[in-house]
């Protein structure tokens, strides 16, 4: 008997030191309970020590938005190290991204001054054959329908060329845009590492 008693007693102690928790209920009411009904657990709830000083706090679940929008800051982190780490694997210093820009643009200036090149060989081509055109109207003939498809054919190629030109200097603005960012993040990787 004197053994049920001891133990009725520690339990009647043991029940006094029990953890409170804080919780919301559906009202919005704050609720201190010796437990936390199942259906507010998800909400979050603090646990509270016999004095009624917080001992942990259990933060509420992520909402379906809030886990989309940590799944998606994650892919974006994953994407950046892949990033960065094609940047450091092509580039060790500004000097070596410097090169690279300079080799692209040249390559750009290239295929631009070719263009350009073409452009004035097709408007010597148009010249002749507009000369043979004009002869052929002056002498009171018809101008051979060869002759106006080549002259279509001209015009058609020199349009593609200035196309491909305004392209080309396009490119040049985005290949500048993209260097600059790169520039700025290699700078910022290679201080990170000192």
């Amino acid at each position: 008997m004197g053994f049920a008693l001891l133990a009725l007693g520690a339990c009647g102690s043991s029940l006094a030191q029990a953890d409170l928790y804080r919780y919301i209920d559906d009202k919005g009411v704050t609720v201190l309970d010796s437990r936390v009904p199942p259906q507010f657990i998800s909400r979050g709830y603090e646990v509270l020590d016999s004095q009624g000083r917080v001992k942990l706090v259990v933060s509420a679940a992520p909402t379906p938005a809030e886990r989309e929008a940590t799944r998606a800051a994650l892919a974006a982190q994953k994407e950046q190290d892949v990033a960065d780490s094609n940047l450091l694997r092509l580039y060790s210093s500004e000097a070596d991204l410097e090169r690279a820009q300079n080799r692209q643009l040249q390559q750009i200036d290239n295929q631009i001054t070719a263009s350009k090149a073409s452009i004035d060989d097709l408007q010597l081509e148009r010249e002749e054959l507009q000369s043979r055109a004009a002869q052929a109207e002056r002498a009171g003939r018809e101008v051979d329908s060869d002759l106006l498809a080549e002259l279509s054919a001209v015009d058609a190629e020199t349009a593609r060329l200035q196309r491909l030109i305004s392209r080309k200097r396009q490119e040049i603005v985005e290949n500048n845009a993209e260097f600059d960012r790169q520039r700025e993040r290699l700078k910022f990787l290679l201080n990170e590492d000192d």
